[in-house]
């Protein structure tokens, strides 16, 4: 696996607190792997009463005789699933730890990371948090945001020597652990074997972007026009599937070590030609055909008007659960004769940090440590948080048998030669540069050429300015 080179990020990303929580939703699809959820109600969230808080701020966290003592909030985003076995881990680590309470917060994708920024800009952030992996370079630019997991009192409860140190490194900040990977994770072809075997087609025989290309124009004149091979995907998939086919051909990742923009303008016109291509030839529909948003209970993707998704591995279960099992088969990156690389880009699906302003580091480091390695909760937990890379907790998993889409898409891009995302590709700035383009290119306001244009003569500068 490449590893990015770790850098500093300086006094941009204290701004990117408000900006973020001024502008909504600044990640509307990445990250994390693992985003792309529908929007759930929002739980009634159970707080501490305020004298009890009060109390609260004069305790010091400790480790008795009886065992841990000390109050923490955990928070998490993802969908009704994964709030349902979280909280179950939850509980059953507070029943066995009676001086333990744990009060949970968490919600869908939609709207998170504005929260999360205005929580950290406030310092109100919860105690453990499931973040991003680009939130880490985007609010510990110089990892004094969130406990150094090296620290004595967080080591005593959870052992780094758990995960192999190239994915703690990806997680250090100014040469601070500042959280643990839960799982490495890649956009992955779920397609759909009913909508390709109606039309006569097998999907194991779709492996390259000209077979994709083929396949929707069997598709559409078996199904009809509002039959597609693939969905219309979301921007942030476009820029993945648009990415992913320019490191195949150029055999280069989005920057350098040095963050300079690796693609000419003629690569990037070749890059967004892709997508013109999927909407010339019925692989996905244009921006003016479906207006609902581009997550799992999309009515076109549940009543099969779409014949795959690429989404990650560690999110897939809510879009499979919508439209059966059964039906869905994985297929391994689309590639092309002469391909330099895979075109797989991974990253951590979703990282846990602790607070560095929680009086109880050692009850939160406790708490994490069984939530990714006590067999218990591994099998509760599941699949819900993608495959696990601690090896502690994946020896559970592998022992429960735990199989299933998201393990068999894992497998593709684990064992594959992957391109470890620089986590400036998804950096609110500069994705809105790409995004904007291809979005545009999408709903026809622009050419192939005039889209790749914009982004090749402005996007190093705000490269730039981010890392500055």
């Amino acid at each position: 696996m490449k590893k990015n080179k770790l850098f500093l990020l300086t006094a941009i990303f204290a701004a990117a607190f408000l900006i973020l929580a001024a502008c909504g939703n600044g990640d509307n699809g990445d990250n994390g792997g693992d985003d792309d959820y529908d929007t759930e109600e929002s739980p009634d969230e159970v707080e501490p009463d305020d004298e009890d808080n009060e109390d609260e701020d004069e305790e010091v966290a400790q480790v008795s005789g009886d065992g841990l003592t000390g109050t923490i909030t955990f928070n998490w985003w993802g969908n009704e699933g994964r709030h349902d076995v979280t909280n179950q881990v939850v509980d059953l680590f507070v029943s066995e730890n009676p001086g333990v309470t744990i009060y949970t917060e968490y919600d869908a994708w939609d709207g998170w990371q504005a929260r999360i920024a205005g929580d950290l800009a406030a310092n109100q952030e919860a105690d453990l948090m499931q973040v991003n992996f680009n939130w880490l370079a985007l609010y510990s630019p110089l990892g004094t945001t969130f406990m150094d997991l090296e620290d004595p009192r967080i080591a005593e409860h959870l052992d780094l020597g758990n995960w192999d140190s190239e994915y703690i490194d990806i997680v250090r900040r100014n040469d601070i652990v500042q959280g643990v990977p839960v799982g490495m994770t890649a956009r992955v072809p779920f397609m759909r074997a009913d909508i390709y075997n109606d039309a006569g087609l097998d999907i194991q025989d779709i492996n390259t972007w000209d077979d994709l290309m083929e396949a929707g124009r069997v598709i559409q004149e078996y199904h009809g026009d509002d039959v597609f091979a693939l969905s219309p995907l979301g921007e942030p998939s476009i820029a993945y599937m648009v990415f992913s086919y320019m490191e195949q051909f150029t055999g280069l990742p989005f920057v350098d070590e040095d963050f300079q923009f690796n693609y000419s303008l003629e690569d990037l016109e070749r890059g967004f030609q892709l997508i013109q291509d999927f909407m010339d030839n019925g692989v996905m529909p244009d921006g003016a055909f479906d207006s609902d948003d581009i997550n799992a209970s999309n009515p076109n993707w549940i009543a099969g008007h779409y014949g795959g998704v690429s989404e990650w591995d560690s999110s897939i279960n809510a879009w499979i659960e919508n439209v059966g099992e059964e039906v869905i088969e994985i297929r391994p990156h689309f590639t092309m004769d002469g391909a330099l690389n895979s075109g797989w880009m991974s990253r951590p699906s979703m990282v846990f940090a602790i607070s560095n302003n929680t009086p109880y580091p050692e009850v939160a480091a406790a708490f994490l440590n069984f939530m990714l390695t006590d067999q218990r909760a591994i099998e509760i937990i599941g699949t819900d948080r993608g495959v696990p890379l601690n090896t502690v907790g994946r020896t559970h998993f592998d022992a429960a048998d735990l199989g299933g889409p998201v393990v068999e898409a894992n497998a593709l891009h684990a064992n594959a030669d992957t391109t470890t995302m620089n986590p400036v590709f998804e950096f609110p700035e500069v994705r809105e540069v790409y995004e904007d383009q291809l979005m545009a290119l999408f709903h026809g306001n622009a050419t192939v050429e005039e889209a790749a244009e914009v982004v090749y003569t402005s996007i190093q500068s705000v490269i730039d300015s981010a890392i500055e």
